[in-house]
């Protein structure tokens, strides 16, 4: 597939989300147990603001857990709306939940959507009190693209400084690096793994990386999760259809696979028969990402 069959398959797919996502809220008669707050500014890089949707759960008396949830989009478009469905049903569970938007490529390149990711993660730092958000008890979900950066985010956790510099375009003195939470738990769905396998002269992800791999080898490496995999990664819930040819299962499996090895309390769902767009929006997998996210985040888990 070229970047032009990826780049029109991604917003036949953004287009058929909100289709779906649009139907499902014409069709929900139940009285509303949140509330959304759209557009909040998480960031301001240079003359952009970066904005986040929060959905908070009705009746919170002492705390809540929280999810910071990453959209899809081939890391070059999409929207914080795209993953409502998502949002809403944690919202719904007595979980609060972020939805961002981050920069896309190809103005910019990784690992400037990292940094868009730890930022938010700053700000729920800094907004957590007023909003009763238990930052112990802090998951991440994303899709595609946004499972991958999921995925980075939690893994770097536990990496040294000089593997952290490799990912980011933040200085070291960085206000920011105080502020992140260590994340308990992820999902991440129909997740791009490893591009270490990608031919040396191969320019599909050239405009993410910033060029090919013989160009760039350093960020296709460590922008690769499988790179990342140690012990003290949290517990994480892969799910991926069985048919993506977007986004190949193999890499997500064998991920899942290095994971266990390490004896990290993970999952891998297939969703079977199906493909990464419907995979995204199968109410089974659904189902599965909340079982997970409630069972990690819950108060025993403190």
């Amino acid at each position: 597939m070229n970047i032009h069959q990826l780049t029109s398959a991604v917003l036949l797919g953004v287009l058929a989300i909100n289709a779906v996502a649009a139907a499902e809220d014409s069709q929900d008669r139940e009285p509303a147990e949140y509330s959304v707050r759209f557009d909040l500014a998480y960031k301001t890089e240079g003359d952009q603001s970066l904005l986040a949707d929060v959905y908070q759960p009705a009746g919170v008396v002492d705390s809540c857990p929280i999810v910071l949830v990453v959209h899809g989009g081939a890391w070059m478009s999409g929207d914080k709306a795209l993953p409502a469905t998502y949002a809403r049903m944690f919202a719904q569970h007595g979980i609060a939940a972020v939805s961002i938007n981050y920069r896309l490529a190809p103005a910019h390149k990784f690992p400037a959507q990292l940094d868009d990711v730890r930022a938010a993660l700053a700000w729920v730092h800094d907004h957590a009190e007023e909003n009763r958000w238990d930052l112990k008890r802090l998951g991440l979900f994303g899709y595609s693209a946004g499972a991958h950066l999921s995925c980075m985010i939690a893994m770097l956790d536990d990496e040294p400084a000089e593997t952290v510099a490799k990912t980011t375009q933040l200085s070291a003195d960085d206000l920011c690096w105080g502020k992140l939470p260590r994340p308990l738990a992820v999902v991440a769905g129909g997740t791009p793994a490893d591009f270490r396998d990608l031919p040396l002269d191969n320019s599909l992800l050239a405009y993410f990386f910033g060029g090919t791999r013989r160009e760039r080898p350093e960020a296709y490496e460590f922008g690769s999760p499988a790179v990342l995999v140690s012990g003290g990664d949290p517990p994480t819930l892969f799910y991926h259809g069985t048919r993506d040819l977007l986004v190949p299962i193999a890499g997500a499996e064998s991920l899942f696979r290095r994971q266990q090895k390490l004896k990290i309390d993970s999952e891998f769902v297939r969703v079977e028969g199906l493909g990464h767009l419907l995979s995204f929006m199968d109410a089974g997998a659904r189902a599965n990402v909340l079982r997970f996210m409630k069972s990690h985040l819950s108060p025993a888990a403190d």
